[in-house]
């Protein structure tokens, strides 16, 4: 009985033994093969891949953005199991390799995954797609929408301004001043503008309905958009102007910052930063956060700074030269889209037109190469151009400017790409 009762043992012990043996075998020759997680460290960590297993595919969601280099990357791909599983990797061929991988590879286009263990006997295979826009959707479309009659003159100098949902594009040529208007920029009416000299439209700035700008002497002239003749403004009898801001023109005088109301009143007068470059002064004025900034922008060696001055004649050097931008002459074009500042095109010290765009995100601290936006081919390099912005929808008119070829009489709409594939969109589900 005894003997019995040691056989059994003897043979349950030998059986569990054989079942902990398999179960090990089990566990260490058929892990799970499903692919957890993948990385790309080179892509950034806000870019996150979805790895569906009923459908066996990986991507990424969000499309990256168009040019992203994906010819040479080292992915990281773990897997649920604790055991070390190899990865099968196919393109052009097979190599393999284990899950902390140093091989860089091509994912122009999608690669098959295997995840296998050494033995091959558990394995789950994967398409692996880097997916990247194949439309660059933050660049324009450019469309030439005909010409204007006048603007192939030789042009002085010119300035944009929306008033009263009108297009007025005031143009300076060496015998006359004039004005083109339009509601739609398609059909253009043009005017003379009286002055008693030439005018350097660039400083051309309005309040409600009341215009200024500064003659080549350096005198200030006023006028209205109903008659546009300009008289001498003589409240203001010496400085630069600049801009208006907060309903007061303000101007620049010697080493002094000045405002006034448009009757006339005198309303602020205070030093300017010492390090303020006052020479070869171009300015601007856009919407920074929840109030309005007039940007100067200034030459500072061979480089260019940009100083942000409040309604209150308080100034800051936003940008300076370490930040790399050149210096451009005043034929520079000063874009706003949204909350995006842009300044495109220009003329440099050498007399090249440029074709490049620089653009910031956070109200002028920063400045950046925009590649998206650079002048194509078929506009060419140009300098000093009319730029009007149509509502908040990425839309622009550009007008003129100088070109390599001389004074371009063209008019060209400038569409966002992404405006585009949104309403093909639309219209495809309608």
């Amino acid at each position: 009985m005894k003997l019995r009762n040691l056989l059994l043992y003897i043979s349950a012990f030998t059986l569990a033994a054989i079942n902990s043996s398999c179960k090990d075998d089990e566990e260490t020759d058929n892990p799970d093969p499903r692919i957890r997680r993948v990385i790309f460290s080179q892509l950034g960590s806000n870019v996150e891949f979805n790895v569906n297993d009923v459908e066996a595919k990986i991507f990424n969601y969000d499309s990256l953005a168009y040019g992203t280099r994906v010819d040479s990357l080292y992915p990281s791909i773990y897997q649920y199991s604790d055991n070390k599983i190899a990865i099968q990797y196919s393109y052009d061929g097979i190599n393999f390799f284990d899950f902390r991988n140093t091989v860089a590879m091509d994912f122009s286009k999608p690669v098959k995954i295997i995840s296998t263990n050494t033995k091959n006997n558990s394995k789950k295979e994967y398409t692996l797609e880097v997916r990247v826009h194949k439309y660059d959707v933050d660049a324009f479309q450019w469309t030439n929408t005909g010409v204007i009659s006048g603007l192939e003159e030789a042009i002085l100098s010119q300035k944009s301004i929306m008033h009263n949902d009108l297009m007025w594009q005031f143009y300076q040529t060496d015998n006359a001043c004039k004005v083109v208007t339009s509601k739609d920029g398609a059909q253009w009416q043009s005017s003379s503008v009286e002055a008693p000299e030439t005018l350097e439209l660039s400083t051309l700035c309005n309040i409600d309905d009341s215009l200024f700008v500064q003659g080549k002497s350096g005198a200030i002239y006023a006028a209205n958009f109903t008659s546009l003749q300009f008289n001498k403004f003589e409240a203001i009898t010496s400085g630069q102007l600049l801009y208006s801001l907060n309903k007061q023109i303000w101007i620049l005088d010697g080493r002094e910052i000045k405002s006034y109301s448009k009757n006339g009143q005198s309303k602020i007068s205070q030093p300017v930063h010492e390090e303020f470059v006052v020479d070869t002064v171009c300015s601007f004025t856009a919407p920074s956060g929840n109030t309005v900034l007039g940007y100067l922008y200034a030459k500072k060696g061979d480089k260019a700074e940009i100083w942000g001055a409040d309604r209150y004649g308080n100034m800051e050097c936003l940008t300076n030269t370490s930040a790399g931008i050149p210096y451009f002459d005043k034929a520079i074009t000063f874009a706003l889209n949204n909350s995006t500042l842009g300044i495109l095109g220009g003329i440099s010290a050498d007399g090249k037109y440029s074709t490049t765009c620089y653009t910031s995100s956070n109200s002028g601290l920063s400045w950046a190469v925009d590649q998206h936006k650079d002048l194509t081919n078929t506009v060419g390099a140009l300098a000093d151009a009319g730029l009007f912005q149509i509502g908040n929808k990425g839309e622009f008119i550009l007008i003129g400017g100088k070109t390599d070829n001389g004074q371009s009489n063209k008019v060209w709409i400038l569409r966002l790409k992404k405006l585009l594939l949104d309403e093909a969109f639309l219209n495809k589900i309608k």
